[in-house]
């Protein structure tokens, strides 16, 4: 299955069951905001390649209609798992041309988009298509191609097929490759009609399932979504409701007649909650880092464009070409470490916060309390303190020298181990082995120069002006020079998008390396004092098994 559609499921349950559990109380969940939006996957592509088919097979939907001719009239959205999964009519077709304003609009909304072909229907009409979404609708960074009826051409969906088709499709789709536009290959009815044969037939269920593509299909969408950092929108929206929960618990949580034990609990929230809005304020910095370089690639792909006019010196072109390259590499290199720079310091800041909290007259007074009433203290928490990484490590350095083992009829507590939060933060730098990637001007002259073939064409019209030869005409050349324009700036426009993409997943990806582990070592420690509590509050005992649970989810999406 889609693992962003399980996520997306168990995040709405989350949701559904926190704002249930927060009525009666001055605590609400935030809604979903333009930055937690549901992902959208959009499915296009000439009528009867099978959209709709693929769309029952994916969400096991039996109320999507399929069949021979148009069957999608309207765009359908469907929502599934918390993931919306929008179906479009065809596109090109001379019966419906009002279709293709329809499909064109939902394309603009795609966070996926899913191209639908088949191997006898990709000609140049679709092709066409094809490309204007890809280069003039600037898609081609948000597509997944797939080739579906595969039990349609002469030997079915196997390898070798699949290579021939490969081949041919590779010559239409250029400038890209198939692997760039994540081509699989689909028999999405052997699918649905081996779901109908598993209990009449099972080995023949299983044959049509096999050779259905379908796992693969999932497969393609993962990575897809994986590399684009999508499953991060999921853990931001828990990171807000986890934050409410935690509000809630803390107004609404009954308090132990020890008086330490609540100190304890509010130092621990403290850490908490200093960790927690530093980690959601430098979330939020690096993103939008990443996204204003993404912007400024975009401007300077747009003048790299306007570089191209007949006439002029096609090496005089290239140079300049070569010069906005560069000036996009430059931009992508600065940006990364500008994002190292900012985690740095940021992280920094939290040393300093977490310090204040450390030599606080709270905190000192109660390391102090804790040392002398070492005998109090329940033995769960007594191996808290021994086990801790946090600013209680002097006090659990203090139990440790002076605790009684067994023999002596007293509690053998278990030794400490770990380093505290502040080297932990301090050090961050040097943990910080990331292998921050290579922007290289050559992948945009890659494929500048293979803008179907352009530069090389149109070079024989500028080396001789506006002399047009007898075998060029002046209308042939003028669509080859704006296609290259627009090649030049889809090239830029999907370097700025891979750069987001990457900035994306290095937010999420260094700030739960930072400062995940802590947030989650502190919420346990805040859960099981709050556990030993016998007269607990009944809502805020609920309220605690779902932050519990979105902890888990965090640490389940940041493992993929």
């Amino acid at each position: 299955m889609l693992k962003i559609a399980e996520y997306s499921k168990q995040v709405q349950d989350i949701r559904v069951r926190a704002e249930e559990a927060l009525k009666g109380t001055d605590f609400k969940c935030p809604p979903p905001s333009d930055e937690t939006r549901p992902l959208n996957i959009v499915f296009v592509g000439q009528y009867s390649a099978g959209k709709s088919t693929i769309l029952r097979m994916l969400t096991g939907r039996d109320d999507i209609a399929v069949g021979a001719g148009i069957t999608t009239e309207q765009t359908s959205s469907y929502i599934w798992n918390g993931i919306v999964i929008t179906d479009t009519p065809g596109i090109h077709t001379e019966q419906r041309p009002d279709h293709d304003k329809i499909s064109y609009e939902a394309i603009a909304g795609a966070d996926i988009l899913v191209f639908v072909v088949t191997s006898q229907m990709f000609d140049a009409n679709i092709a066409a298509h094809f490309r204007k979404l890809a280069i003039e609708n600037d898609k081609a960074n948000e597509m997944i191609l797939v080739v579906n009826k595969m039990q349609m051409t002469a030997e079915g969906n196997t390898a070798h097929q699949q290579e021939v088709i490969k081949g041919d499709i590779a010559k239409v789709i250029d400038p890209y490759t198939p692997e760039e536009l994540h081509l699989c290959f689909l028999d999405a009815k052997s699918y649905l009609d081996g779901i109908a044969k598993k209990e009449v037939s099972p080995e023949r269920a299983e044959r049509l399932i096999n050779r259905s593509g379908c796992a693969e299909f999932v497969d393609t969408l993962n990575r897809f979504v994986d590399e684009k950092g999508y499953s991060s929108t999921l853990t931001t929206e828990l990171y807000q409701i986890e934050d409410v929960l935690q509000h809630a618990i803390d107004a609404l949580e009954l308090k132990s007649e020890n008086d330490d034990l609540n100190a304890l609990e509010e130092n621990f929230v403290q850490q908490r909650y200093k960790l927690f809005d530093a980690r959601s304020r430098l979330r939020s910095e690096i993103r939008n880092l990443f996204s204003n370089t993404s912007c400024k690639i975009r401007e300077t792909g747009l003048d790299a464009a306007e570089l191209v006019n007949i006439g002029e010196n096609a090496d005089e072109i290239e140079l300049k070409l070569d010069q906005k390259k560069e000036e996009a590499n430059v931009a992508a290199t600065d940006c990364q470490q500008k994002a190292l720079e900012t985690l740095q310091m940021g992280l920094a800041d939290v040393e300093q916060d977490i310090s204040e909290i450390d030599n606080s007259a709270f905190t000192m007074q109660l390391k102090s309390r804790l040392e002398n009433n070492v005998g109090t203290l329940p033995e769960n928490i007594r191996n808290i303190l021994v086990n801790t990484r946090g600013i209680m490590k002097d006090v659990g350095d203090f139990l440790v020298q002076n605790a009684v083992n067994s023999e002596n009829g007293g509690i053998k507590l278990a030794c400490y181990s770990g380093s505290n939060v502040h080297k932990a933060v301090l050090q961050i730098g040097h943990a910080f082995k990331y292998n921050f990637k290579p922007w290289q001007a050559e992948k945009i002259a890659r494929g500048v120069a293979r803008a179907g073939k352009a530069l090389d064409v149109i070079g024989v019209a500028l080396d001789v002006g506006l002399q047009i030869k007898d075998d060029y005409d002046a209308e042939t050349q003028r669509r080859e020079l704006e296609e290259f324009k627009q090649n030049v700036r889809a090239e830029f426009n999907g370097f700025a998008k891979e750069l987001v993409d990457f900035g994306r997943n290095f937010a999420e990806e260094q700030l739960d390396n930072a400062l995940g582990g802590e947030i989650s070592e502190l919420d346990d420690k805040i859960e099981l004092i709050r556990s030993t509590n016998a007269a607990q509050n009944e809502t805020s005992a609920v309220l605690r098994a779902l932050l519990n649970e979105c902890s888990r989810l965090i640490r389940e999406i940041h493992r993929g």
